[in-house]
């Protein structure tokens, strides 16, 4: 009996060291994912969290560009999240979860004249309903936005356009969230299922465009859709101070690609080559003493395509090690410390014709989590 309710109490810590936004190009515009871990957790509960992250993709020879290559194209960025819940009763609890960047793209090709820099913010808002000790249902509403003044220039040759920079307007979006959650606390399992919806986003922009060297003002609509998505988690203790875990995630982006105006007309150029995405996790918590605990989770996102990816999206495959550690500072709070390093495939760059090889990324981060 003892050992199976320390295995009840080992779970939660241990898995949630994993903090850090692991999956940075995992998939279209995919920074960090709603993360509903914080709604299992007793009573009221409150967490913040803020992590760096700091990619590296070198390019090979540009011929666009007299021949020459480039450092790093893609640019550092940092994510801060909070999440709260509240039990109401011994069925329900609430919660509400933001994310500083959910989804976004940070690029700069600067002599070939393509740059983009975009942030969008997501929150969701989330209620948990006990059917049974052992089965659950979750469900809510998810808002992505787009923050104002973000920016984007590029070329489009197939236009017969040499340049075009599009400022793009606040906007946003909601669409749904719902899964099903099934746990045996004897054994220290959880299983969730979760599904995200589509969000269809209309972007007002004023832009430019240069064409034979005249430069002509429009407004217009873009479009910037986020893709659907369905996440399965699993963890559960193998022995009194351990837990495994798992998860994999299928985010559908082919559908989903970002389109800008043209000319004034009701045209529209797509200028993503997203492809659909299946992402897995694996990994192990360990639990030290009475107030430290550990994690070591490996992440993979297979390549689809490499042959021609968009500048916008330069890197394909991505295998990535997180390491996190939990700290008991009361018996109320918490801190946990990570990092993750991420390893990307070699790509194919398909305008301008160049690729991207050995590029990387390092994340570190930390989270504060309070018991009221």
């Amino acid at each position: 009996e003892d050992e199976m309710s320390s295995k009840k109490q080992l779970v939660l810590p241990l898995v949630t060291t994993a903090l850090l936004p692991t999956m940075v190009w995992a998939a279209g515009l995919e920074r960090v994912n709603i993360d509903p871990s914080f709604m299992y957790e007793p009573g009221t509960y409150a967490e913040f969290s803020y992590g760096s992250v700091n990619p590296s993709v070198p390019t090979g020879a540009i011929a666009a560009a007299g021949g020459i290559s480039l450092d790093n194209v893609a640019g550092s960025f940092t994510v801060s999240n909070f999440a709260m819940k509240t039990a109401i009763g011994d069925k329900i609890d609430v919660g509400l979860w933001n994310t500083s960047n959910g989804n976004g793209v940070s690029i700069d090709w600067a002599p070939i004249g393509v740059k983009a820099e975009l942030t969008m913010p997501t929150m969701a808002a989330l209620v948990r309903y006990r059917l049974t000790d052992a089965v659950s249902i979750i469900g809510g509403l998810k808002r992505v936005s787009i923050d104002d003044g973000a920016a984007l220039t590029l070329p489009l040759t197939a236009a017969g356009i040499s340049s075009a920079t599009h400022i793009l307007s606040s906007t946003s979006a909601t669409t749904s969230v719902y899964g099903l959650v099934t746990e045996m606390p004897e054994i220290a399992m959880r299983m969730e299922v979760l599904m995200e919806g589509a969000a269809a986003l209309d972007v007002d922009t004023s832009y430019s465009q240069t064409v034979g060297g005249v430069t002509t003002n429009y407004t217009g609509t873009a479009k910037a859709s986020i893709g659907d998505a369905t996440s399965v988690y699993l963890q559960t203790g193998i022995d009194p101070d351990t837990a495994v875990y798992g998860s994999f995630r299928m985010s559908n982006w082919k559908d989903d690609q970002v389109k800008i105006p043209l000319s004034g007309t009701t045209n529209r150029a797509t200028i993503t080559t997203f492809e659909d995405g299946q992402s897995y996790t694996i990994g192990i918590g360990r639990k030290f003493s009475d107030t430290l605990s550990g994690s070591l989770s490996v992440y993979f996102d297979p390549a689809d395509d490499c042959s021609s990816v968009s500048p916008l999206d330069p890197v394909c495959e991505n295998r990535s090690i997180n390491l996190g550690a939990k700290y008991s500072l009361s018996e109320r709070a918490t801190l946990s410390v990570g990092s993750t390093w991420t390893q990307y495939g070699d790509a194919t760059v398909g305008a301008p014709a160049t690729s991207t090889t050995s590029s990387s990324k390092t994340s570190y981060g930390f989270k504060v989590g309070y018991k009221f």
